[in-house]
């Protein structure tokens, strides 16, 4: 029950970043197209772009991709032991979850007092583009919080190949 609910989760996050992107690059050919063949320029469409792109990438960074394809410099730790390879990933998910919380109240509060600025042309409430900042923060600490339970229990060689590296292709 749980893992079909997280499969239609995923599924729903992925059509909605797939939508969203497909709007911004839509969005992005109608203003080429009115500014370079018709002479008029659609100041909005920038704006509209730029806000949705932002969405767009830290919408699919939070919750469709997976961690093995997010980029990473992983030069040392597919060089190492599995043992090793999870000490790494034990205090990296710790310490970015603890930067990232040490982050989202300011974050928060920062974001919340924008509400009374607007955006130039579409004049959107700030708080509301913004928004996504602390939404990307909240489910990024959720997944390194989920890893480290997953990288402290007995079967934590399952999770390292969560992370790319399946532990017996490590050289050691």
């Amino acid at each position: 029950m749980i893992a079909e609910a997280s499969s239609r989760w995923r599924r729903t996050a992925q059509a909605v970043a797939t939508l969203s992107l497909g709007a911004v690059f839509c969005l992005f050919l109608y203003g080429i197209g009115m500014r370079h063949l018709f002479d008029r320029p659609i100041s909005w469409v920038d704006e509209a772009v730029t806000v949705l792109s932002v969405w767009s990438v830290l919408w699919t960074a939070a919750f469709v991709l997976r961690w093995r394809e997010h980029i990473a410099f992983d030069v040392l730790f597919i060089h190492v032991a599995p043992p090793r390879q999870r000490l790494m990933l034990l205090a990296g998910n710790a310490a970015l979850a603890l930067l990232f919380i040490a982050a989202l109240p300011g974050m928060v509060d920062y974001t919340l007092f924008l509400w009374r600025e607007k955006t130039d042309m579409l004049e959107m409430r700030l708080d509301f583009v913004y928004a996504v900042f602390p939404l990307f923060f909240i489910v990024i600490v959720v997944r390194q919080i989920i890893t480290l339970w997953r990288l402290a229990r007995a079967p934590w060689r399952a999770e390292l190949e969560q992370w790319g590296t399946p532990p017996d292709e490590a050289q050691r």
